[in-house]
């Protein structure tokens, strides 16, 4: 072969290589350019439903979270009567009268605290409202006399709660009591996000 004829192949083969390459480089752009535009593409398609889905989904935050809050949604395993029970069991005097009983979270959870009073002594009683636990028990010479609740044939904590809800228009219920307030027994509702409330323990009226 001449070195006129090698060369001519020489360059002729160096061409092609260049050629090549060029081609594998194009092709490999196009591939990377078309893997870009698709990722592109699916990220946008996916902020776009997420779009709808949220804008489509109901907002959590409203009634539905506030919904619960309030203790007249609630149930507990020790009722009123059976508070009023434990009282008179743990404290064994003929004559003792009760002035009154509140209702109320206390180290997370809710407690009956019960005052009562005869003619030697005052009396106090703490009782968790889900298991009947005494928590707190106290008991001092006092003879003077205070108030006493009439808790015989009033209406029920619930009943209180309903109506005083009713007439507050809003908000919900954290805490009551039993109180005598004008020689007259009430419920005290205090009332979260709207206006307390006081209620006839006996006929269940909202008092203005």
């Amino acid at each position: 072969m001449s070195k006129v004829k090698g060369m001519k192949l020489g360059i002729l083969s160096l061409s092609s290589f260049f050629v090549l390459a060029a081609c594998t480089n194009d092709n490999t752009t196009t591939d990377d350019d078309t893997i870009a535009d698709t990722a592109e593409e699916i990220l946008e398609s996916s902020e776009s439903m997420g779009t709808e889905i949220s804008s489509d989904t109901p907002d959590m935050t409203s009634d539905s979270m506030t919904t619960g809050k309030g203790i007249e949604n609630m149930e507990f395993m020790v009722s009123l009567d059976d508070a009023i029970t434990t009282f008179r069991d743990t404290f064994t005097g003929d004559n003792i009268n009760i002035d009154s009983i509140q209702f109320e979270m206390d180290d997370n959870r809710y407690v009956y605290s019960i005052d009562g009073w005869d003619d030697a002594n005052d009396y106090e009683l703490d009782i968790d409202a889900e298991t009947g636990d005494i928590l707190a028990q106290e008991q001092e010479e006092d003879i003077d006399a205070d108030d006493m609740l009439t808790v015989e044939g009033i209406v029920s904590p619930k009943e209180a709660m309903d109506a005083a809800l009713t007439a507050s228009g809003e908000g919900y219920v954290k805490e009551w009591e039993l109180e005598v307030e004008n020689d007259q027994t009430i419920y005290d509702i205090d009332i979260e996000d709207g206006s307390d409330q006081k209620v006839d323990a006996l006929t269940g009226d909202v008092l203005q």
